[in-house]
């Protein structure tokens, strides 16, 4: 195998991210369970790789978080799981799969009154850079930024230790 994508390309016909977490579940079902955990790493990485955490929690690619926790720990990348983890704290327990509430969740973390949030909304050129400046004390720019250099760093990297997982559970060479 060259590259672990032989396994993920194909899960973006499988695998309905885009919809509800029912919809998410429900297709996960038919799909080897490795595969879903390197789909849902290699998801994760790629949204954090384009706008951080917040992005992550913020669309339809959130719903994967729990599985791609599950994922980095099984490639033995536990400090990717860890800064996932913490990044995904905030949002509390149960982890908010659906997107709405993952909105509220972010802006209950916030700690900001009703006020406030709707200041900053106001002031707001959009949605987006709305809960931007509502999640700043989050940190989550800091923790995108140790979780992708952890991608280059942990276990020779994001993208051999994918492959490596990828053999290992699908017997490609």
């Amino acid at each position: 195998m060259e590259s672990y994508w032989e396994i993920v390309e194909p899960l973006f016909k499988q695998i309905d991210y885009g919809n509800d977490s029912e919809a998410f579940l429900q297709s996960c079902v038919s799909v080897d369970h490795s595969s879903v955990l390197l789909f849902a790493t290699h998801m994760t990485l790629a949204e954090v790789h384009n706008g951080g955490f917040l992005q992550l929690f913020w669309n339809n690619t959130g719903v994967l978080v729990p599985e791609a926790i599950e994922g980095f720990l099984a490639m033995r990348m536990p400090a990717m799981a860890t800064i996932l983890q913490e990044s995904a704290m905030p949002l509390g327990t149960p982890y908010p799969r659906d997107r709405n509430q993952r909105w509220d969740a972010l802006l209950t973390a916030s700690r900001l009154d009703s006020d406030e949030l709707e200041r900053l909304f106001e002031e707001a050129e959009n949605i987006y850079l709305g809960f931007v400046a509502a999640t700043s004390a989050l940190h989550f720019d800091k923790l995108s930024i140790s979780f992708l250099e952890s991608a280059n760093s942990e276990n020779n990297g994001f993208q051999e230790t994918a492959t490596r997982y990828a053999c290992t559970y699908h017997s490609l060479r």
